[in-house]
């Protein structure tokens, strides 16, 4: 499979979200929500943004605790995790507030649970004490999650859904990702089979191109593939299995 990132319809709706909070009126109106189903290549997509535009990228965890989440945080720009979490906390709000760098924090679903919001409260007091934008990107219910706390839900200046990739989406993908010919047939048997999520598109054209080295196919037709599968989705799996009484 060819290397580069391919500009979907979601890149140009994250990039049209930054241009416009860029230009909110309220300061402290920073944080940006970007909710989207699994699969369709949310955590690939604003890695390469943040790569492209010096904005500094962290994947959530789940064994977060707040002063874990400071220190990866200060780890990613490149500070000292020495001291208190208070102190940790400084240098990343003074370091912010000089580059206005802005955070890109992808699973944001782990930064609230059943203990509270903490880690949640504690990237609020940094946008507002900065004014850097904050990206969370979260699974579809992720807003719903922010809403549940009015004093934090005040500061989302934008909520962006990020969707599942259309016919041009995929056939730019091929076109760019894909090592072999793939007919037009065949793109759009892709599409539908994938359901438009990026995780399965780039295992098609993975799998594609393993049939066509093997059988010195130079262009694949939707005949070629038949009664192949051409994405492997686990659940649509399950599902069969329990139709079939399996």
């Amino acid at each position: 499979m060819k290397k580069g990132f391919v500009q979907t319809a979601n890149f140009r709706l994250l990039k049209e979200a930054e241009k416009i909070v860029a230009r909110r009126g309220a300061r402290e109106a920073s944080l940006v929500l970007i909710q989207g189903k699994y699969g369709i290549g949310k955590s690939e997509l604003t890695e390469r943004w943040a790569s492209e535009n010096g904005h500094s990228f962290i994947r959530a965890k789940k064994v977060w605790t707040p002063r874990a989440m400071l220190e990866d945080i200060a780890t990613e720009l490149a500070l000292s995790v020495r001291g208190s979490a208070k102190d940790i906390e400084n240098r990343i709000t003074q370091h912010l507030a000089q580059t206005m760098q802005a955070l890109i924090i992808d699973e944001a679903d782990y930064l609230a649970d059943m203990k509270g919001a903490a880690k949640l409260e504690t990237i609020r007091d940094i946008s507002d004490v900065t004014g850097t934008m904050v990206f969370l990107v979260g699974m579809e219910n992720f807003p719903a999650i922010v809403q549940r706390y009015d004093h934090i839900a005040s500061r989302v200046a934008r909520i962006v859904q990020l969707n599942p990739l259309d016919l041009a989406d995929v056939q730019v993908t091929c076109k760019a990702k894909a090592e072999v010919a793939l007919t037009p047939a065949l793109v759009e048997q892709i599409h539908r089979d994938s359901k438009g999520r990026m995780r399965h598109v780039l295992n098609a054209i993975a799998n594609i191109e393993v049939w066509a080295e093997a059988n010195s196919w130079a262009e694949v037709d939707v005949a070629h593939v038949k009664g192949r599968a051409l994405c492997a989705d686990f659940t649509g799996h399950l599902a069969a299995v329990r139709d079939r009484g399996l």
